[in-house]
């Protein structure tokens, strides 16, 4: 099993919305930052890659949290291990 875990990002952009929203938009999140002067604050979730599909919802919804966090991903790793998660 081959498994990873990747930080949330973020970072702040200055531009028009569209040129943002048609640059970053498949990828972060983007919300508008101050107002309305051409700042945007561009965000991605941590994510657990695992066999090279995420499983950022399931490992959220086994242990019930709302956050991912290192911590999270290495308990995860630790049941994997003891055969106490299925994948």
């Amino acid at each position: 099993m081959e498994a990873y875990f990747i930080e949330s990002q973020s970072m702040t952009v200055q531009g028009k919305s569209f040129d943002i929203r048609k640059k970053y938009g498949n990828t972060w999140t983007i919300k508008q930052l101050g107002n309305g002067n051409g700042n945007w604050l561009l965000t991605k979730k941590s994510d657990v890659i695992v066999n090279g599909v995420s499983r950022r919802e399931y490992i959220l919804n086994h242990y019930g949290r709302k956050r991912l966090t290192k911590n999270l991903f290495d308990i995860f790793l630790k049941d994997v291990k003891n055969g106490l998660v299925n994948i």
